[in-house]
């Protein structure tokens, strides 16, 4: 396992414009662009009341995101907070860099007094069935089979 800490993302976090290019990427099935997503993650750094954007790096370098947010894009369930957005470079991935963004969420929820946790996976629920979330409900979301998972804090 790679050495990977997390760092909430401040306002003038050098890494702003890197992550907002991976969540563009990544997430482009949610139709947002590089500007749209750096704009977000500029008002999770100056603003950490409705959530928080992390970033992991590893020696030294960037190699993952994650959000915590209040409520998801167009959630079809009622529920609150979310684990969002969850990315790690390709070549840090099956490393740790992953499991050590949803362990750091999972705190930062728990600090701010949340008893559970959700999140939306089209492709990762064994992943994060290892670590402990359980699927709470399926559902179709823009054509896709996709899973709610639950997590006791």
């Amino acid at each position: 396992m790679t050495n990977v800490q997390t760092f909430i993302v401040e306002p003038g976090t050098p890494e702003l414009a890197i992550c907002a290019r991976w969540r563009a990427n990544a997430f482009s099935v949610l139709q947002a662009s590089f500007e749209q997503e750096l704009r977000s993650l500029e008002l999770f750094a100056s603003d950490h009341t409705h959530g928080v954007a992390l970033i992991a790096k590893a020696d030294g370098e960037a190699v993952g995101t994650c959000l915590l947010v209040e409520s998801e894009i167009e959630p079809n369930h009622d529920v609150s907070p979310w684990l969002a957005g969850l990315f790690v470079v390709p070549e840090h991935r099956r490393k740790g860099a992953g499991a050590v963004l949803v362990r750091a969420i999972e705190d930062q929820a728990r600090q701010r007094g949340f008893l559970r946790l959700y999140l939306y996976t089209t492709e990762a629920v064994g992943f994060y069935a290892k670590l402990g979330w359980s699927v709470l409900d399926r559902t179709n979301w823009k054509g896709l089979d996709t899973a709610l998972m639950v997590c006791d804090l």
